[in-house]
């Protein structure tokens, strides 16, 4: 067999096998036991092993029997990936299958799709979607035949600035709404906050066009909805001008579309279906640059002050003239309708959007607890993250091997975002609404929060490198004591589901045990878990995870968990939320406890 690299193949089918809860098909299959990219070994037929149990996210026809012969497992399964092509994709050598060049592209290609569609599903879940119309969302996805990209494509990266569409668009050259694309589905929240981008300067993603034949026509692949709002936001959307000549004072359309509006009685619908102008944001923050031009047309504008690519312009300049903003534009020349149709489901379908952890990671990448909390989990474990940790002699090795027990690889920065979950609601209460009852925010929500108040003055303690230092050994050492006592943790407490029994955990119930060890390392109490280790596996085996993905439940069951283990502990709740406020300046162990009065459903 020739040397072939597996590490993304391997990668993937790690991604697949972490726990979640899984689509809702018949004969109840079973899910995957998680594990390491790194553990799969391609030198024999343990791959194959690995994919099948991951099955259930491939979305086969075929189910596989654990007698089976793994040649026999193997044509049953490249049959199904690659009809008429399934001996190419394997060969067999004293005994084991392995996998040839073709196998592996076949496999990959299979493997990187059903991450895409399990990331999708793992998302309508957070947003409460039930499992059912999850599901069926889900194979849906998978009825949708694979993009493919043309045989032979013209294409041409240029950039353009704004007023080079929206005159383009006045003269007819760019066809707003070929038959392929959908209809413009954004609402004005959606619309504002692109025109807030370009207000501030924000590069925008590129427009996709494909030209018309060999004339000056344009059709719109891609960013049908972003250039629609801009033209719409200027009164430059040729529907919306044609629909306001057909109403009462058109004068007024340019120059005070406030007035104009009322004359004609029109409501927010009108304005949308009609593509007419719609108001900028408001923004309350005094300090922002944008205030002066909050919640205003942009007629009322033209003449204001925007900063761009460091020179101060006004906002005409930026929508109507030469200026230095530019939108990227991709162009495809020459291309058959056939191939259009290709190429907009190419960028529809392809690749893996970036998830909650991914967009956190580059966004708040400056602040050290980020690479702390990269550095302690083990997802990115290199000493060049976190020199400063290092230099501190800190090592989190042993960390690494406590969070890979509990069953959690390094795609997709999960360790992360557990650790920072489990601090961010160690530290930050959630806002409280008029009633005084504390809100509970999504996971996302609640950790962003977290990092946006250490990035401003809010809890600016956690820009302390003496702080950073103390919490990166606390949570070695709460890992460390997770596992210690890991005979504390009854299977049932693991996972989500009455019926459910397991080794391996899911997020939920490792956020409420590690931040319990947490507030007992904070504590100097570690002992009492070790000496109470019957007594907390009789209580977590009566805590059985919410079945509900809503966001009080889960709050509620972390709350519930994590105060009701120290309280079994015999530890002092005030006394711990008190030691916690010492060390890091700020507790939300006391709002824990109103949070967990929340029945959980």
């Amino acid at each position: 067999m020739e040397d072939l690299d597996f590490d993304q193949i391997a990668t993937l089918l790690s991604e697949l096998s972490q726990p979640s809860l899984l689509p809702k098909l018949e004969g109840g299959r079973k899910g995957p036991r998680s594990f390491d990219g790194s553990d799969i070994d391609f030198t024999s037929s343990a791959w194959l092993a690995r994919v099948l149990e991951v099955a259930i996210w491939l979305n086969l026809d075929s189910t596989f029997d654990d007698q089976e012969s793994p040649k026999a497992a193997a044509l049953r399964l490249f049959d199904e990936l690659s009809p008429g092509k399934a001996e190419a994709s394997f060969e067999v050598s004293d005994g084991h299958v392995l996998l040839t060049e073709m196998g592996a592209q076949t496999l990959e290609e299979r493997l990187s799709r059903a991450v895409s569609n399990r990331s999708a599903f793992v998302q309508m879940l957070e947003d409460e979607l039930s499992v059912p119309a999850a599901t069926e969302a889900w194979i849906d996805a998978w009825n949708e035949a694979p993009a493919t990209e043309p045989l032979s494509i013209n294409a041409t990266v240029d950039k353009w600035r704004i007023y080079d569409l929206a005159g383009r668009a006045q003269q007819g050259q760019l066809e707003l709404n070929p038959t392929y694309q959908r209809d413009f589905v954004w609402s004005n929240a959606d619309s504002q906050m692109l025109i807030e981008s370009i207000l501030r300067g924000i590069p925008l993603p590129s427009i996709i066009l494909a030209r018309v034949s060999s004339s000056q026509r344009f059709q719109i692949v891609d960013g049908k909805q972003r250039l629609t709002a801009i033209l719409r936001f200027m009164g430059a959307h040729p529907e919306g001008r044609e629909n306001a000549k057909g109403m009462k004072e058109y004068q007024l359309f340019d120059t005070n579309f406030s007035q104009f509006a009322r004359r004609n009685n029109l409501r927010a619908t009108d304005i949308r279906e009609k593509y007419l102008p719609f108001k900028t944001k408001k923004y309350t923050d005094d300090n922002d640059p944008l205030k002066p031009l909050g919640g205003r047309y942009y007629c009322e504008i033209k003449d204001k002050q925007v900063r761009i690519a460091g020179e101060s312009i006004t906002v005409a300049d930026l929508f109507e003239r030469a200026c230095d903003y530019f939108i990227p534009v991709l162009i495809y020349r020459d291309t058959q309708v056939r191939d259009i149709h290709k190429v907009f489901r190419l960028y529809n379908q392809q690749g893996m959007k970036l998830n909650a952890e991914e967009i956190r990671n580059a966004v708040f990448n400056h602040l050290m607890i980020s690479r702390l909390m990269l550095f302690v989990g083990g997802d990115r474990p290199e000493p060049e993250i976190a020199p400063e940790l290092v230099k501190a002699g800190i090592d989190p090795t042993e960390a690494h091997e406590n969070i890979k027990a509990l069953g959690f690889g390094i795609t997709r920065f999960k360790r992360t975002k557990v650790l920072l979950w489990t601090v961010a609601t160690l530290i930050l209460k959630p806002a409280q609404g008029p009633d005084k009852a504390y809100r509970t925010p999504s996971t996302a929500s609640h950790i962003d929060e977290f990092l946006r108040s250490i990035d401003s003055d809010r809890l600016a303690q956690f820009r302390s490198k003496t702080t950073l230092e103390n919490l990166a050994r606390d949570l070695i050492a709460a890992l460390d004591l997770h596992q210690q006592t890991s005979d504390a943790w009854h299977p049932k407490f693991r996972r989500k589901g009455k019926s459910e029994m397991a080794s391996r955990w899911e997020e939920l119930p490792v956020v409420a045990s590690v931040l319990a060890c947490l507030v007992l390392v904070i504590t100097g109490e570690n002992q009492k878990l070790e000496d109470g280790i019957d007594a907390v596996r009789d209580l977590t085996s009566k805590m059985v995870g919410p079945q509900s993905t809503q966001n009080k439940t889960q709050w509620a069951h972390i709350a519930n968990a994590s105060t009701s283990i120290l309280e079994t502990l015999g530890v002092n709740i005030a006394d711990a939320n008190a030691a916690v406020r010492d060390r890091y300046g700020d507790s939300a162990i006391e709002a824990l406890l109103e949070i967990r009065k929340i029945p959980m459903i």
